[in-house]
């Protein structure tokens, strides 16, 4: 089986595949500035600090804030939630632009995995490092991906 391994978000043929791809998207009605905007919005207990992650200016650092959030600072039942909030932004990111959508669609049956360039807990949950990791994110986009050709067959 074929594999796209992506994660710069700004370099490459796949590069819209990360969350970190500078593009604006609408989740549950609001405009966010990226999808890692939206999920570490969502992970925030306090509307002061979902303002705060909201206004990062670069996904990069929404991304660091979001993840060295203090415990009290996130919502209660988080880690169950995480990978549902994830596929909800996943699913609005690649179906309210066809571009993104044909992007995705011609994957074909690669398999997709975000391939992190340094090791660490986050590295190995939502992608994999040297091989190694849950892969959860290339799993949500390849079940997106499976979603999207039987709704269209």
């Amino acid at each position: 089986m074929d594999e796209i391994r992506f994660y710069d978000p700004r370099v490459g043929a796949h590069a819209a595949l990360s969350n970190l791809h500078p593009r604006a998207m609408v989740f549950e009605g609001t405009l966010y500035r990226t999808p890692e905007h939206a999920f570490q919005v969502a992970k925030a207990a306090s509307a002061e600090m979902k303002a705060w992650l909201a206004a990062a200016p670069t996904p990069e650092l929404v991304a660091v804030a979001g993840d060295n959030l203090v415990p009290e600072d996130v919502v209660p039942g988080w880690e169950d939630d995480q990978l549902r909030v994830m596929e909800r932004i996943v699913t609005a990111k690649f179906t309210e632009a066809e571009d993104l959508k044909a992007l995705l669609l011609n994957t074909g049956t690669a398999k997709i995995v975000e391939w992190a360039p340094e090791d660490g807990e986050v590295a190995r949950f939502w992608g994999e490092y040297k091989g190694e990791g849950q892969n959860w994110l290339g799993r949500i986009l390849m079940d997106l991906r499976e979603r999207l050709r039987a709704e269209a067959a």
